[in-house]
């Protein structure tokens, strides 16, 4: 999803619990990687040699915090999916002191009493930049926050009550059609983590062994340790996109489109996302990754793009694939008409058989 859209279902989506306690779930992995990876690259990054105020205590910091708030949101995760009040309690916690902590530890790196204010030109360009920086997190959060409240929990004698029994039972009935239907996969991976997860080990890994060259290997030589990683991370996703998929080897493509897009906190630019068009269905490829989304599961698409969502937004409820999808590339408007029109043949056919 697009920030926009990210927004949209955080203040205007029907509460789902299983999307909360996934998201829940994430955070948790995401608070508790990033206090590992601040606690080692403290020790391993040349930062004494850089503009940034590192404090001796900042490692130390970072892995208690994050770590704490990982499991909390690790915990109300668990009581989310049981319907217990304290969980979405616990998840808005979470959320509030991710916030605190992160604005906390920007003071530690930017004090600001480094930054030169008394330029008004530069004042007001930092300002705005500030501004719309620290929006990007604290809308979601804010949103995120009225979004757990609205989720229903057991013991309510109220409307909600009978609405968490309906979606209770939705859910169970659900898990038993699956189970009881043939197991079909819709998602293929090279790497066993999401998208979030792999983007975060295509970038980590290659930093670590370009800073722990720095300090071990000669400088002449650090151009060649640099240039494959370099390569690696910016051509690998993009030539893994146009490698065959399993799914494409059992159809034959009506159409296909290079761009980008963005998938719940995860955004990438062109070239790093491709969109397959096949007769029965779609194809998204991103970071090593790929999400097949048949006509017949995913919703609508809207026959013209936003102004602030350039691009279509693909929605489904499959297991393993994300629940929107946002993609653009150049062409749009083709795009759309070519989409629209493969679906619409499809469903067609599908229902006069």
């Amino acid at each position: 999803m697009a920030f926009f859209d990210f927004i949209k279902e955080l203040r205007t989506g029907e509460p789902d619990i299983g999307k909360a306690q996934k998201a829940m779930k994430i955070l948790g992995w995401i608070c508790t990687v990033g206090a590992i990876w601040y606690f080692i690259i403290f020790f391993i990054a040349p930062f004494k040699e850089s503009p940034f105020n590192m404090p001796p205590e900042y490692p130390y910091l970072a892995l208690i915090s994050l770590l704490l708030i990982g499991a909390l949101f690790f915990r109300s995760s668990r009581g989310i999916r049981e319907m217990e009040p304290w969980g979405k309690k616990t998840g808005q916690i979470a959320i509030v002191l991710l916030i605190v902590v992160f604005v906390g530890f920007m003071f530690f790196v930017f004090p600001m009493k480094a930054v030169p204010l008394h330029d008004n030109t530069f004042s007001i360009v930092f300002l705005l930049f500030a501004t719309v920086f620290v929006a990007q997190f604290a809308l979601p959060a804010y949103f995120g926050v009225r979004y757990l409240s609205r989720l229903p929990v057991k013991g309510e004698y109220t409307a909600a009550r009978y609405q968490s029994e309906n979606i209770s039972m939705r859910l169970e009935n659900r898990i038993s059609r699956e189970s009881a239907m043939p197991q079909v996969s819709y998602k293929e991976a090279l790497f066993p983590f999401g998208i979030l997860g792999t983007f975060a080990v295509v970038l980590a890994g290659p930093m670590l062994i370009i800073f722990i060259g720095e300090k071990y290997v000669r400088s002449e030589f650090m151009p060649f340790l640099f240039g494959p990683f370099f390569l690696f991370i910016f051509l690998g996703p993009v030539l893994y996109n146009n490698i065959p998929s399993s799914f494409q080897k059992k159809r034959d493509i009506v159409a296909s489109f290079t761009g980008g897009g963005s998938i719940f906190l995860f955004h990438g630019s062109w070239p790093f996302f491709r969109l397959i068009v096949y007769k029965d269905g779609l194809e998204v490829r991103v970071m090593f990754h790929r999400f097949f989304i048949p006509y017949e599961k995913m919703e609508d698409i809207p026959d013209k793009v936003g102004f602030f969502n350039r691009g279509i937004l693909i929605k489904s409820d499959l297991s393993d694939v994300p629940s929107g999808i946002r993609f653009s590339g150049f062409g749009m408007k083709k795009m759309v008409e070519v989409v629209n029109e493969t679906r619409i043949k499809y469903l067609a056919g599908t229902k006069k058989s």
